[in-house]
């Protein structure tokens, strides 16, 4: 994998490989420098390096008193062509991997189930951690494990905010996770975008016109969803992401890439003759984009994980690659937190990715057939939207490229009530009004799309509605039929009880042909 090349490396720290990184220390949060290590966990540590040692300083319960010595998980056989397909229509195999307390296996319920460091159990991070590296090759990278992006989240708005900071990040975005930094007092400073995603230009302009004397003091973090950005669905080019990560170099930026779509790409070119020559995973990390983390050689990406859309959400599991100073600070953190993550998905991820489960290069074939499922659900859409909604005029979308989300804009200027009135300080709309008049009607017909107010950093282009189309072939149709009366009735004031969904079958049979 060929990495993008700082054009000056003057006054950085050298590493291994000859690149110099700049000290990151600075972006630790007050919290963070005072946070000492969890002491008890310390010598915990201390006590697994010697194999045989007598450990009668925890609180562990014996593993002789575990009510549970077996644990077997039923999954699809990922021999099959198409192993998603094969499992949805109940027409393929299954496999059955198996964790032991007594018995070999890849991570025993013995270790699984006791007590262990806030990394996580190292059997699995050493498993992601060739998974990155597969995909990924990030240079000198730890892997801390997490329960799901939103936990991990949290803790490096904590690791690296003090009260009074500014973050960066795109105007449109998921609100859960930035009003967890509000009560840090954190302050978020949004950047414009487009249709594809964060406009590198105008990050540059909000930190080279920062005024410390009138602003504070000038953002240091970035926080982007850069593949199937949530809600809009964009997904940043390669050239957008080399000029956002030098813009980060020039600025000392730390980038926050949170990046759970990111093995959902759709419209892929996967090389077969790859496919047989040198597995799946090959194949996918030379179809897949670029992430923030591969070019990564200042240490200032803190990437996050999920296996909550390739596998399931609650499973509250994932993992943070970041450089070995932040994610000792990070395991700290968890050390006097919440702990570590659960065992039960660890031995499972353990035996998913180990030699008697699917390994590395069969969860790859696996997510490469769940692209393509959800690659149809999405031309699915795309397809009922253009010839039921698009065609009226009143609302428009972006085919996405990844993800689960279709961002669908409404022309609030086709409203009769519409207004726009300028101003000495711009212009003022009554489109927040509108969209809200359009999401209670929507409701009341029963149906439910989340409204762009939801996500907006900055009360202004509202008129939006994030869509999933990760549902039912019927629920994607009868969504959009709703849909369309919705917008109608509000837009043209034209009521109609008809039912306009087509077909599904038919609709399928279009598509595909």
């Amino acid at each position: 994998m060929v990495f993008f090349i700082p054009s000056s490396t003057s006054d950085r720290h050298v590493t291994e490989a000859g690149l110099k990184r700049p000290d990151l220390s600075r972006h630790l949060s007050r919290e963070a420098r005072a946070r000492l290590p969890n002491p008890i966990k310390s010598i915990w540590k201390v006590a697994q390096v010697k194999p045989g040692t007598i450990n009668m300083g925890n609180g562990d319960p014996h593993h002789t008193l575990y009510p549970v010595s077996e644990m077997n998980f039923v999954v699809p056989s990922i021999e099959d062509a198409d192993p998603v397909q094969a499992w949805r229509t109940g027409t393929g195999g299954q496999q059955v991997i198996s964790s032991y307390k007594d018995e070999p296996c890849a991570l025993s319920l013995r270790t699984a189930f006791a007590y262990g460091a806030g990394a996580g159990l190292q059997h699995v991070r050493d498993a992601l951690s060739d998974l990155n590296n597969r995909i990924h090759a990030p240079p000198n990278h730890a892997v801390s494990l997490s329960l799901g992006n939103a936990d991990a989240l949290t803790k490096c708005f904590r690791l690296l905010g003090d009260p009074g900071d500014s973050f960066l990040c795109e105007e449109f975005t998921f609100s859960a996770m930035t009003n967890a930094a509000l009560p840090l007092n954190i302050d978020w400073v949004p950047i414009r975008m487009d249709k594809d995603g964060l406009v590198p230009s105008d990050m540059e302009r909000i930190l080279s016109n920062w005024n410390e004397a009138t602003q504070g003091k000038r953002p240091h973090v970035l926080y982007t969803i850069p593949c199937s950005q949530n809600p809009t669905g964009s997904t940043l080019s390669l050239e957008r992401r080399q000029q956002i990560y030098q813009i980060a170099r020039d600025w000392d930026i730390v980038i926050l890439e949170d990046d759970p779509y990111f093995f959902l790409q759709y419209d892929l070119d996967i090389s077969s003759s790859t496919v047989e020559q040198y597995g799946f995973t090959r194949a996918m990390a030379d179809a897949l984009p670029r992430s923030f983390l591969s070019m990564d050689y200042d240490g200032r990406v803190m990437r996050l994980d999920s296996f909550s859309k390739i596998l399931a959400p609650g499973m509250r599991l994932g993992w943070v690659t970041s450089n070995p100073f932040f994610a000792e600070k990070l395991d700290m953190l968890t050390d006097s937190s919440s702990q570590h993550p659960h065992g039960l998905g660890q031995a499972f991820i353990a035996e998913l990715l180990g030699k008697h489960g699917w390994g590395v290069d069969g969860f790859m074939k696996w997510v490469s057939s769940l692209c393509g499922e959800y690659e149809r659900r999405r031309n699915l859409f795309m397809e009922v939207f253009r010839r039921e909604v698009a065609q009226t005029g009143y609302a428009s979308a972006e085919v996405p490229k990844s993800g689960m989300f279709v961002w669908i804009k409404i022309h609030l200027d086709h409203h009769p009530r519409y207004r726009r009135i300028e101003n000495s300080t711009g212009a003022t709309t009554n489109t927040a009004e509108l969209m809200d008049e359009l999401f209670r009607k929507m409701l009341d017909c029963g149906l439910v799309m989340m409204p762009a107010s939801t996500f907006a950093i900055a009360d202004h282009r509202v008129n939006f509605f994030r869509a999933t189309f990760v549902g039912t072939d019927e629920t994607i149709c009868n969504g959009l039929s709703i849909f369309r009366r919705a917008i109608e009735d509000s837009l043209a004031l034209v009521g109609t009880d008809e039912t306009i969904c087509y077909n599904v079958s038919d609709v399928i049979h279009t598509i595909e042909n």
